[in-house]
């Protein structure tokens, strides 16, 4: 039977779909906020949200509690690699220079975010800037910056900084810490673009060595003092990078823009090499700059309340080349028109079933020459290629290993796996395969 209601009530119904689907496009039409965090030498391991119980970050583990965490997140073993992929959503084997280097003509996802109508302002540490070819803020489509390692600063970051804000060096003193500078001056520009979409771009000073004592840092207890005290103020800093989080959301709450703002944290790769720390008993010494698994097994967390619902826990895998065209779906920015190597993982932000990869491949040019030791092929015997899933992680040379196997000291000679390791070295293989043999942009002659 089908219903014919009165010319009267139709009109009423026809009128109100109206409003509503109107309504529904405002929405959908609204663009979202982005803050983008990342911070410096600090692997997955170092987060409660992530099984520590040494380190303290309350505010980022319930950014994690309310919204998404992501367990198999990996940047690249150092800086410059995972910058330069994090913001182009190109991998190392298309577009790595040298150490310190994003070339001009790379387009970022702050080019794209500005090109879609954001705001963009960059803050903490930036040391993309090298010779021949590197690349300034403006470069990269920012509209203001306040930045450690630019050209003009020293090495000071902590206490009495050297940081260049739009082109001019603060006065600082013994009693400024970076850190606080640097968050205060984008809040100040969250405030000033409160009734526009605004991109952040956060990359920490902290946690980097050296490791000095925090403003909030206080004498070491009894059951401290036999710590080291670059881990006691590690882990000061840990908590310090939390505050910092916390004070960029309290912010946002404080402008009524919290549920229509993206957090997104994560880290550049793993920790310091000189740091030795508990973890559920045992004791994990920092890899950064190794190709390992503490090395670039990194956190990454992203939350909007009312948009991304709580408790969403994926184990889908995640490159730092995925973050561009994630901040592209959430935001309608056009992707650029390049070939890109990430793929979305909004949808699974949102809990939904999404495009997951089945592998990663990821190309790695160490500054640290002892990293290439192993593995090393090609350009100075120091450029290091791999495949890998959650399981398994086969390295251009041919050796695998399970991803569990941490430091990598029991190689699984071919055909000496489980089948499942077999299956999984030939589908790592023919991603191998598929990748160039040796940087297309690497210059050896650009850096160390």
């Amino acid at each position: 039977m089908i219903w014919n209601p009165p010319k009267q009530i139709a009109v009423r119904i026809a009128f109100l779909c109206l409003v509503v689907g109107l309504c529904a496009n405002h929405v959908q039409s609204e663009k979202l906020n982005i803050v983008l965090i990342m911070a410096d030498d600090s692997a997955a391991d170092n987060y409660g949200a992530y099984g520590s119980d040494f380190f303290s970050s309350p505010r980022i583990d319930s950014l994690a509690e309310t919204g998404a965490r992501f367990n198999y997140c990996y940047s690249e073993p150092v800086c410059t690699s995972s910058r330069v992929k994090i913001m182009t959503g190109r991998d190392g084997v298309r577009n790595y220079v040298n150490f310190g280097i994003l070339d001009k003509d790379e387009i970022t996802f702050g080019e794209m975010l500005k090109e879609a109508g954001y705001a963009t302002a960059v803050a903490g540490k930036w040391q993309l800037h090298a010779e021949p070819n590197g690349s300034l803020p403006e470069d990269c489509g920012f509209d203001t910056f306040c930045l450690w390692n630019y050209p003009g600063t020293t090495l000071d970051r902590y206490w009495n900084p050297s940081l260049n804000q739009n082109g001019k060096i603060l006065e600082t003193d013994e009693d400024d810490y970076g850190p606080d500078i640097v968050s205060d001056f984008l809040v100040d520009f969250m405030e000033e673009n409160k009734n526009r979409p605004f991109f952040v771009y956060y990359p920490m000073i902290l946690v980097h060595n050296p490791f000095p004592e925090t403003p909030d840092s206080k004498p070491a207890t009894k059951k401290e003092k036999t710590l080291p005290k670059g881990l006691k103020n590690y882990r000061d800093m840990v908590a310090y990078a939390d505050k910092m989080v916390g004070k960029l959301v309290d912010a946002v709450d404080r402008l009524g823009l919290r549920e229509k703002t993206v957090f997104i944290y994560t880290a550049d790769n793993g920790t310091n090499r000189s740091l030795t720390y508990p973890f559920h008993g045992a004791q994990r010494v920092g890899e950064k700059a190794f190709a390992t698994e503490g090395g670039y097994h990194v956190p990454l967390v992203v939350n909007c309340p009312t948009v991304i619902p709580p408790n969403i826990v994926s184990n889908d895998l995640v490159d730092f080349s995925d973050i561009l065209p994630t901040l592209a779906e959430l935001s309608g920015a056009k992707l650029p028109d390049v070939p890109l190597d990430g793929r979305s993982f909004w949808p699974q932000c949102l809990g939904q079933e999404g495009n997951p990869r089945e592998y990663i491949t990821q190309y790695y040019y160490p500054k640290f020459v002892p990293a290439a030791a192993k593995h090393g092929q090609g350009v100075r015997k120091r450029e290091i290629m791999w495949a890998q899933n959650q399981y398994y992680k086969l390295y251009q040379d041919g050796t695998l290993y399970a991803v569990a196997d941490r430091y990598e000291v029991d190689p699984i000679a071919e055909g000496q796996g489980t089948a499942f390791a077999e299956e999984t070295r030939a589908m790592l293989q023919s991603a191998l395969d598929r990748m160039p043999e040796s940087g297309l942009m690497l210059n050896p002659e650009a850096g160390p």
